[in-house]
């Protein structure tokens, strides 16, 4: 379910996002869906499969430190790479928008590619492949779909110094994938903003993220949904092979009566980055702190990091 603020790539990793982004699916008890597109085309499912054949052949070595935390990184990954990073995620009382729906949600291929364009900027894909539920509240039985998937260019305005912290800005877009009829996804376009802010204090690199988010209206097509996003994390190494994660990461909506979808969001997140079998592996305990948001959760990854020109 990646936010921006909200990891709009992952907020799918972890709900929907919103990444993902991801994203952010915060839902409604109210109202099921009605409309939103029909069945699944030919080009989504081959676009899917490519995507993940993709990830999974590209040859892997390590670096870059996002997973599995949803607050970007402001660091961009090293020039001339290409880091790949693929994952599961298991969220119980997961809570989805407009149908209602409450249940144990399996977050299938929860990936990233991210591609170097220089030293100071990189261009990030990512989303959650699939969707599982077991439907607890409102239903029965399981549901899938597939999840969106997001976009997004982080740049460096100003590297981090003996004194000053590094600032970037990355822009965000998340393109609808899934199908409204199966009452999992909100199957709309949101568009985020954010300010990455990081400083190293020893051996601790803290950093945040603050911005902005448009998300489509579930309800009135001709209306938006503008929401805040923030996310503050902490990454501390351990030994030369282990370094604790932790953050707080969530979106903020200031109407008292947002539309189904729309409702603030926001998770914490405990976990470990373990550097072995030459990649780096993410594992991290996830924790709703909404209504509407699930109630605990678990996130498990791989990334991996190669050097394709210099």
């Amino acid at each position: 379910m990646s936010w921006s603020g909200v990891n709009e790539s992952n907020r799918a990793d972890f709900d929907p996002l919103p990444p993902s982004a991801a994203l952010l699916s915060p839902p409604s008890r109210g109202r099921a869906a009605e409309g939103g597109r029909g069945s699944e085309t030919a080009p989504s499912v081959t676009l899917q499969i490519v995507v993940v054949v993709t990830l999974l052949l590209l040859p892997f070595s390590a670096s870059a430190q996002q997973r599995p935390l949803l607050t970007e990184d402001p660091r961009v990954i090293p020039d001339g790479s290409v880091v790949t990073e693929l994952g599961l995620g298991y969220s119980r009382g997961a809570r989805f928008p407009i149908s209602g729906l409450e249940g144990d949600q399996y977050s299938l291929l929860a990936n990233g590619l991210h591609i170097s364009l220089g030293s100071r900027a990189e261009f990030q894909m990512g989303g959650v492949v699939h969707h599982v539920v077991r439907v607890r509240e409102n239903g029965t039985g399981w549901r899938n779909d597939w999840g969106d998937f997001s976009l997004s260019t982080k740049m460096v305005v100003a590297r981090e110094g003996r004194r000053r912290p590094i600032i970037s800005f990355r822009p965000t877009i998340v393109l609808p994938n899934s199908n409204r009829r199966k009452e999992l996804g909100a199957d709309g376009t949101n568009f985020f903003a954010s300010l990455l802010v990081g400083k190293t204090f020893g051996r601790i690199f803290l950093f945040g993220n603050g911005g902005l988010g448009v998300l489509d209206d579930t309800i009135n097509a001709a209306l938006q949904q503008d929401v805040l996003t923030y996310g503050i994390a902490a990454l501390a190494r351990l030994n030369s092979r282990t370094s604790a994660a932790a953050e707080w990461n969530g979106l903020f909506n200031p109407l008292d009566n947002p539309s189904p979808g729309a409702e603030d969001r926001g998770q914490v997140r405990l976990g470990l980055q373990i550097q072995a079998a030459g990649g780096r592996w993410d594992i991290a305990g996830t924790a709703g702190t909404t209504p509407w948001d699930h109630r605990l959760g678990l996130v498990f990854g791989f990334t991996k990091e190669f050097q394709v020109w210099r």
